[in-house]
């Protein structure tokens, strides 16, 4: 059933190209099967060049992989395989796999089982900050998350990362509206995105560069989390 790598416009858009330039095997190619067992290091693309960076490059983001079936991800499992035991991955409610396989795992020769429906089923990659999130929020390690993205895109994605866009924003879900304030005490409100997509259409997004001198960033709500990425959506 497994896997295919979307093309998404973030992080993994140097990651995950394409199945071909991902290592994985396209979907037509098991598509009639609902179990297939493959390497963990394949199924998470580049993970392990990522988790192998100093964690001072990386600090202020995080990866995640997001399982996509049409229908729903209902009756859809993964279970890693390591050094003789299982572990059943979670998949959360809007697809994403957690907890991650360790660089000792992905490097260990560690496997994955996956169980699903024979067609349809697609893997994303995310990019989200560390910063934990909060009604105000300093806009300076925002920025370097951003920063940091385009930084890792190159060291991991290489010739491929030279293909994409530059990510320059940060997406607040779930935080109502939001409003920068700049360095004078002013305050500006955030643009929304436009249409559903990565992000739920009215999600508020952050281009650090369009605001200099920004202090702080408030929310009407906490967000849920903050993405990353290269363009309103």
């Amino acid at each position: 059933m497994f896997v295919k790598v979307a093309k998404p416009a973030l992080l993994a858009a140097a990651l995950c190209l394409t199945p071909a330039a991902a290592g994985l095997i396209p979907l037509s190619a098991v598509a009639q099967q609902t179990q297939r067992e493959i390497s963990a290091d394949q199924a998470f693309p580049f993970l392990s060049k990522f988790l192998a960076l100093p964690t001072s490059e990386r600090d202020e983001i995080t990866v995640a992989y997001i399982l996509k079936i049409k229908g729903g991800t209902q009756g859809a499992s993964i279970v890693l395989r390591h050094n003789g035991q299982s572990q059943k991955l979670n998949i959360d409610g809007d697809g994403r796999i957690t907890p991650l396989p360790t660089l000792a795992q992905l490097r260990g020769g560690a496997t994955v089982v996956v169980n699903g429906p024979e067609k349809g089923v697609s893997m994303r990659v995310r990019v989200y900050a560390t910063e934990t999130p909060a009604k105000t929020m300093t806009v300076a390690p925002l920025a370097t998350a951003v920063t940091q993205s385009n930084s890792v895109m190159r060291k991991v994605g290489g010739v491929l990362a030279l293909t994409q866009p530059k990510l320059d924003r940060l997406y607040f879900v779930g935080s109502g509206n939001a409003r920068v304030t700049m360095a004078d005490g002013s305050q500006k409100v955030l643009p929304k995105s436009a249409v559903d997509d990565a992000y739920p259409a009215g999600t508020p997004y952050l281009v650090p560069t369009d605001y200099t001198g920004a202090v702080s960033v408030s929310f009407d709500a906490t967000p849920s989390r903050i993405g990353i990425d290269d363009r309103a959506k």
